[in-house]
């Protein structure tokens, strides 16, 4: 059992918005939220920043929300305030997936795409 479905409705967002910002399907996003499967801890760490609170929380193994420090997620900020970005210029969901999609297809094809 999970607060993800809690924690995503009150925030007003769809399931296919988390599902993208997450980088994971809706499919799976849709079986965290009715408990056929639980996050894996890369994810459980994710939906902790995302949603600023503790995985305790996120688990219901605590009634404590937020986390003093949220330390090695930091990583994972700017690519939070890009999906907010998009969503205010209205920027579908799907189309920041095609974008994610394009980049990572053309780093593969091109070792040196980074440089």
């Amino acid at each position: 059992m999970n607060r993800v479905k809690e924690l995503r409705e009150e925030r007003d967002i769809k399931q296919v918005e988390l599902a993208t910002a997450l980088n994971v399907s809706q499919a799976t996003l849709s079986n965290w939220e009715r408990g056929i499967h639980d996050p894996d801890n890369k994810s459980l760490g994710m939906l902790a920043h995302y949603f600023q609170c503790s995985i305790d929380y996120l688990l219901m193994n605590s009634e404590v929300r937020h986390t003093p420090e949220l330390g090695d997620m930091a990583q994972y900020q700017p690519y939070f305030r890009i999906m907010e970005k998009a969503r205010d210029m209205g920027i579908t969901p799907s189309e920041v997936q095609k974008a994610l999609d394009f980049f990572a297809e053309a780093k593969e094809r091109d070792d040196n795409f980074e440089q």
